[in-house]
C-alpha cells in the first residue's frame, strides 16, 4: 500500500469534518433568516417553490435537481422536524462530501467493492440517523406537550389571551416545543394569522394530539367557548395515551428483546467464529455459494426483524 494513502484519508476525513462542524455551528446566523423566509406562505409547498429562487442558497443546482426530482419537500419537513436548520441542498452537499470520502477510502484500503459497501453502509447510516434524530424529537415534543397544554389553560384561566397563553409555552418550556411555539408567535409578529400560524405549527409537527389541540382553539376562536377547559380536557387524554403506551412497552420488552436478541445473536457468532478459525469462515467470503448464503442470511434477517417489529407495534 502506498505510505501516502493513510495520511491523505486522514486529511481528507478531518477537513470534511472540520467544514460540517463549522457550517453547524453558523446555524444561529442562518436560523432567522429561514424563519422569515417561512412566513406568509400558506403551506410548506409553496415555501419550495420561494426558497428555489432565493439567492442566499448556497446550493440552487442541488435545489433544482431536488425539485425536479420530488424530493426537496419531504427533505426539508424531515430536517425541519429533526431540529435541523439545514436546506435540503446543504444536508445533501454534505452527505455527498462525506460519501466521496468514505468511497475514496474504500476503494484505496480494499477495492471497488469496498467502496461501494462503504457508500452504501454510510448512507444508510447518514439517512437512519436523520430519521432517529426526527422520532425522537417528536418524542420530546409530545412528551411535553400535556404541560404545555395545562399551562395554557392555566393561562387563560388566569384571564390572558390565547397570544399571552402561547408566549408562557414559550418562555416557561424547554426545547423542542418552546422553539415550535416561539416560531409560531414570530409569525403571528410579523402579521400572519394566529390560525395560519397554528396551521404551521402542525405542519411542522405532524402529531395527533397536537392536531387536536390546534383543532380545538381553532374552533374557539371561530365560535368561542370555554377554551381552558378544552384544553384541559385534551391534556388529560393525552396523558392517558402515554400512560396507556408505556404500560404496552412494559408488557411487550421481553419480545422486543428477543427480537434484538435474534437479530444481533448470528452476527456476534459469525464475528466469533472469524475470530477463532478464519480459513473455515472464508468459504463464505471467497465462494459465489458462500456470497448467496449471506445475501439470503441478510434478506431473512430483515424479513424477521420486519415481522417481529409489526407483531409488537400497537397504534395508538
Amino acid at each position: 500500500m502506498n505510505p501516502w494513502v493513510i495520511p491523505a484519508l486522514a486529511f481528507a476525513g478531518t477537513a470534511t469534518l472540520v467544514g460540517l462542524v463549522l457550517y453547524a455551528l453558523s446555524a444561529s446566523s442562518r436560523r432567522v433568516g429561514r424563519r422569515l423566509e417561512t412566513i406568509g406562505h400558506d403551506d410548506m409547498e409553496a415555501q419550495e417553490g420561494q426558497r428555489d429562487g432565493e439567492h442566499s442558497d448556497r446550493f440552487p443546482a442541488l435545489t433544482s435537481a431536488l425539485t425536479r426530482l420530488g424530493h426537496y419537500g419531504s427533505l426539508e419537513r424531515q430536517l425541519v422536524r429533526a431540529g435541523l436548520d439545514w436546506r435540503p441542498s446543504e444536508f445533501v452537499a454534505a452527505w455527498a462530501a462525506a460519501m466521496v470520502v468514505i468511497a475514496a477510502a474504500g476503494w484505496l484500503l480494499y477495492d471497488a467493492v469496498g467502496a461501494a459497501v462503504g457508500v452504501g453502509l454510510g448512507s444508510a447510516a447518514c439517512f437512519l440517523a436523520l430519521k432517529a434524530m426526527e422520532t425522537r424529537r417528536l418524542r420530546q415534543f409530545e412528551h411535553q406537550l400535556p404541560d404545555a397544554l395545562m399551562l395554557i389553560a392555566s393561562s387563560l384561566r388566569s384571564g390572558y389571551g390565547i397570544l399571552r397563553a402561547l408566549q408562557a409555552v414559550r418562555d416557561e418550556m424547554r426545547p423542542p416545543i418552546s422553539l415550535e411555539f416561539a416560531k409560531a408567535l414570530d409569525e403571528t409578529a410579523l402579521g400572519v394569522p394566529v390560525p395560519d400560524a397554528l396551521t404551521h405549527l402542525v405542519e411542522r409537527v405532524p402529531l395527533p394530539d397536537l392536531n387536536m389541540a390546534v383543532t380545538g382553539i381553532l374552533i374557539q376562536l371561530d365560535v368561542g367557548g370555554n377554551l381552558a377547559e378544552v384544553m384541559e380536557i385534551v391534556a388529560g387524554m393525552v396523558r392517558e395515551r402515554h400512560r396507556i403506551r408505556a404500560e404496552v412497552n412494559m408488557l411487550t420488552a421481553e419480545g422486543r428483546l428477543s427480537g434484538v436478541i435474534l437479530f444481533i445473536l448470528p452476527l456476534a457468532m459469525a464475528g466469533v467464529l472469524v475470530a477463532l478459525n478464519r480459513s473455515y469462515m472464508s468459504v463464505l467470503f471467497t465462494t459465489t455459494l458462500g456470497h448467496l448464503l449471506i445475501a439470503s442470511a441478510a434478506v431473512l434477517q430483515i424479513l424477521g426483524g420486519i415481522v417481529i417489529n409489526r407483531m409488537l407495534r400497537i397504534d395508538f
